[in-house]
């Protein structure tokens, strides 16, 4: 993973010099952004392989960032928050963030969310395909269909604009249907970080994708929630 680029937006010169000598001393390297606007031009400029983003920046916010960034790519981005039990977070999360980091925060840990947000992002962002030309490319089932190629879904026929995390949830539940997973497991499995497991991040996320599949006749068709165990995919007869 060494030589992948980071975006670092962060208005605390203090605090983005520290971020920055932990990520060099793990091999990354760093572009740095001190306001909204440059973490825009910067993005364009060197297309970076992750984006760590302070929510309260002068002038033009995170949220904002986040949701011009959205537009164009699936990059992952790990939100910094001042507030562990904020309502940022979750409406960070909601607006297409990957994952999130609070402050005060351990340097180890930031860069452990680093390494398990890139090890599961390459896929989605250079549409890679089945390695076996028999593999399974579709997903089909009652109403749904998933492309493992292009990383696509479809309800009724209609396309719906889902995150990468929340492809990546989707996909893993529909691989493995009737099987009930943990927030716990789902976070190690789409996160890859089995230390720093964040229930509320696989909460928001998965109620995210739970309202886009829903359909005016099938609410919560495809994703079910077994009450204090976790979540699991409704298996379904495929189409043929």
């Amino acid at each position: 993973m060494s030589g992948e680029l980071i975006l670092l937006v962060e208005d605390d010169p203090e605090i983005s010099g520290l971020i920055e000598l932990y990520l060099r001393n793990q091999g990354f390297d760093v572009v740095l952004a001190g306001a909204g606007e440059e973490a825009l031009t910067q993005f364009e400029k060197h297309s970076p392989a992750l984006i760590l983003l302070d929510i309260n920046l002068d002038g033009m916010d995170g949220f904002t960032v986040c949701k011009e960034i959205r537009e164009v790519s699936n990059v992952p981005i790990v939100f910094i928050s001042c507030n562990k039990d904020s309502d940022d977070i979750v409406e960070g999360l909601k607006m297409g963030a990957d994952d999130y980091i609070t402050k005060p925060f351990d340097p180890e840990v930031m860069v452990a969310r680093v390494q398990a947000n890139l090890r599961r992002a390459p896929i989605f962002r250079r549409g890679a395909v089945p390695a076996k030309k028999d593999e399974l490319r579709i997903l089909a089932f009652d109403g749904l269909t998933v492309d493992l190629v292009n990383f696509q879904v479809h309800v009724d026929g209609i396309h719906v604009p889902l995150s990468a995390k929340e492809v990546q949830l989707l996909i893993f539940l529909a691989r493995q249907p009737d099987q009930v997973f943990s927030l716990d497991e789902l976070y190690q499995n789409i996160w890859g970080a089995d230390s720093i497991s964040d229930t509320r991040t696989v909460m928001v996320h998965i109620s995210s994708l739970r309202k886009k599949l829903e359909t005016p006749v099938a609410q919560f068709k495809y994703i079910h929630n077994i009450r204090g165990i976790g979540y699991k995919f409704n298996s379904y007869l495929p189409k043929i």
